[in-house]
């Protein structure tokens, strides 16, 4: 015997006629067949209007998806996040509008990279605080720390960062062997010729930043106090006090590892310039509505007027000139020396006889100095001892 197949259609046929093949009410045929009435009545009306095709089964796509994305910009997304697979939603979504791309939401960023599997399933996270406290201006409060890196032989050296804390600029990055209090103020007074002095820092309870905790005081909170610079220590054991750092710190390790390790201390310094020029430049922030620090960085540097007695003098032909910063600050020899802001804006004249550099306004000597090939700022005030003082018994 020949089995007869029914199609769908055909069954919902039957089913629409069959009140008036059988007398049964359509509340009964309905109960019987296991449907809802407004079924039985979406498929009548579909029937009177389209006839036996309007039985078929209809496609379930809506009629549009507003959360579909352009195969151009979801393509986009692949080849970011293949290209750079620390990129997350947001960084990609960032990116994409830096390109001048209809970015898409986040979520519909994160949608895109799990169809194509370049994503795993993660666990819920905890909801994070909606308050985030923040400086109000460029230049306020700094935030200075140390971290340790492995060199290429697994040789342990320190990175301190100098970051601003309202647009979370890289100030300054400095490598060495030990996170002392000399390389914290070497590190400080480079941020500070550059951008001038900040009203405060914030540091931990580290020995290169102060002795607070050990009754004495290091060289680091000494040089601040006399510059008139409020230093602000965290309480012992809260490394939230320097969240942005401590996440920072995340950033920089993550990009090392993919451009290092660096075989040695000098290596190391020229990452940290290369991680610094893209941090500050290219790579937008998320806790700064995804800008780039330096476009969200307004220095705060009050600009010190040339005094009228500032003129250029004479100087003779092939003499070796420079321009003083608003800082107060020459640069010679890949260094920055240190002559006092009243000279602010004025053209001197660097001599080097022998070991000491001299550096004169006209025939006026403002300044002779040693330079010290370790340090990059040639400070004028001279370094004090950071022993602690003798305690009593």
């Amino acid at each position: 015997m020949v089995l007869k197949v029914v199609t769908m259609a055909e069954l919902r046929f039957e089913v629409l006629f069959e009140p008036a093949r059988t007398g049964e009410t359509v509340a009964d045929v309905c109960r019987r067949y296991g449907i809802s009435r407004d079924t039985y009545y979406r498929y009548r009306r579909r029937y009177l209007t389209e006839g036996i095709e309007g039985l078929e089964d209809r496609s379930r796509k809506p009629r549009s998806s507003p959360a579909q994305i352009p195969t151009e910009v979801e393509l986009r997304i692949v080849e970011m996040r293949t290209a750079h697979p620390r990129w997350g939603a947001r960084r990609i979504r960032a990116e994409l509008a830096r390109e001048g791309l209809e970015a898409p939401a986040v979520s519909t960023v994160h949608q895109a990279l799990r169809r194509h599997g370049l994503v795993a399933a993660q666990p819920l996270r905890k909801v994070k605080a909606d308050r985030r406290f923040e400086r109000e201006i460029s230049n306020d409060l700094w935030q200075i720390d140390a971290t340790r890196i492995l060199l290429d032989d697994d040789t342990p050296a320190w990175v301190i960062n100098l970051l601003d804390d309202h647009s979370r600029y890289l100030l300054a990055a400095m490598a060495g062997l030990h996170a002392t209090t000399d390389m914290a103020w070497d590190t400080f007074e480079i941020a500070a010729s550059r951008y001038g002095l900040p009203r405060q820092v914030l540091s931990d309870n580290g020995l290169a930043f102060t002795g607070r905790l050990r009754s004495f005081e290091v060289i680091f909170e000494t040089n601040l106090r006399d510059l008139g610079v409020e230093l602000i220590n965290a309480a012992p054991y809260h490394p939230q006090t320097l969240g942005k750092l401590e996440r920072f710190h995340r950033t920089l390790k993550e990009w090392l590892k993919d451009e290092g390790p660096a075989w040695d201390l000098e290596h190391l310094q020229e990452l940290l310039d290369g991680f610094r020029f893209h941090y500050n430049r290219h790579r937008p922030h998320q806790g700064i509505d995804d800008a780039t620090p330096t476009e969200r960085y307004e220095p705060a540097v009050d600009k010190l007027p040339v005094l009228p007695t500032i003129r250029t003098p004479e100087y003779p032909t092939g003499a070796i000139l420079r321009r003083v910063t608003a800082t107060g600050n020459v640069g010679y020899q890949k260094k920055l020396i240190q002559v006092g802001y009243r000279w602010a804006g004025a053209t001197v004249r660097v001599i080097t006889i022998g070991d000491l550099t001299h550096i004169y306004y006209g025939e006026t000597l403002i300044r002779a100095l040693a330079i010290d090939h370790h340090r990059y700022y040639q400070g004028l005030k001279p370094r004090r001892p950071t022993k602690p003082a003798n305690k009593t018994a």
